[in-house]
């Protein structure tokens, strides 16, 4: 399946040609996980188990193993990342004041290619 490059709050790229750009598997791959992460579950009404919703875990109390579990349960979801080597999720908070940022990398590989890549996304409470 094609898909075309549309950054988060974006539009739509032109391509070389003038026609909508094409989105590079690793891209497509990044588009897809930041939706999938970002939609909060049930919110896709024809797909009732898609979405981690890790917007709802603004606010509440640190808790790396239930972000990392939540994320892993919905990266298998995704036909395109390769099982083995299997994703890694790393879960980090710092705290500037009264104010905690919690980091969060994925790392995975894309199916057929050997290397690997990874999504950075931030979380602030």
């Amino acid at each position: 399946m094609i898909a075309i490059i549309c950054d988060w709050g974006g539009d739509l790229s032109i391509g070389p040609g003038g026609d909508i750009a094409v989105a590079p598997i690793q891209t497509e791959i990044q588009q897809r996980l930041v939706r999938r992460l970002l939609t909060s579950a049930g919110d896709y009404i024809w797909h009732t188990v898609y979405g981690a919703g890790l917007g709802n875990y603004v606010g509440e109390t640190y808790s790396p193993n239930l972000i990392d579990g939540t994320i892993l349960s919905q990266l298998q979801f995704e036909s395109l990342i390769s099982v083995s080597p299997p994703p890694s999720v790393q879960v980090s908070q710092s705290l500037v004041g009264a104010f905690s940022t919690t980091s969060v990398t994925v790392q995975y590989q894309v199916v057929g290619t050997f290397t690997g890549t990874s999504t950075v996304l931030g979380l602030t409470s």
